[in-house]
């Protein structure tokens, strides 16, 4: 194995871990959570193919350890994190604002990919289902669209510049 790939496998796990720790200390509050703003760091350090091991082994061990491991959970979360993720990549070299509106917007709509899987399991055939499941979930789509507002204004910065230090020492 070449050492930038040993290097950058390293990294993905260090990275998962990170994930995961953050989420399940901060799982007490609803939709308040780093996970947004550490996804978009780590999009500018990982290649394609490390994020999306990244995102692989973060939604399994989510599932994993809040105990939702069913496909109308999994596959939308998937969906959810690899789109994230990937424009995440895609809008690395651009200004802050495009992140931090993009991160913001897709904090609004996030439970929107779960939407469509939860009509299917539970609400099949009750009227204006969707629209009482888009409402009910819209509170929860302004707190985390304000989450990843401030967290991306507070955090994205340092941490960036933290994690390409890191990674430029010969430690990692």
């Amino acid at each position: 194995m070449k050492t930038n790939a040993l290097r950058q496998t390293i990294l993905t796990a260090m990275f998962l871990a990170i994930i995961v720790v953050q989420e399940l200390a901060l799982s007490f509050l609803p939709n308040i959570q780093l996970t947004f703003v550490l996804f978009m760091v780590f999009a500018t350090v990982l290649s394609p193919a490390h994020l999306v091991m990244l995102v692989v082994g973060y939604v399994l061990l989510d599932n994993l350890l809040f105990g939702s491991f069913n496909y109308f959970v999994v596959v939308p979360m998937f969906l959810a994190w690899g789109i994230y993720v990937a424009v995440s990549y895609g809008i690395r070299y651009r200004s802050i604002h495009w992140k931090i509106l993009f991160s913001a917007l897709f904090g609004l709509v996030y439970g929107w990919f779960y939407l469509p899987f939860t009509y299917l399991a539970f609400y099949q055939g009750v009227p204006n289902a969707l629209l009482m499941l888009l409402s009910v979930d819209l509170p929860f789509g302004m707190v985390l669209l304000v989450n990843n507002l401030f967290t991306m204004l507070a955090l994205y910065h340092p941490l960036t510049a933290l994690i390409k230090s890191l990674v430029g020492q010969s430690i990692l």
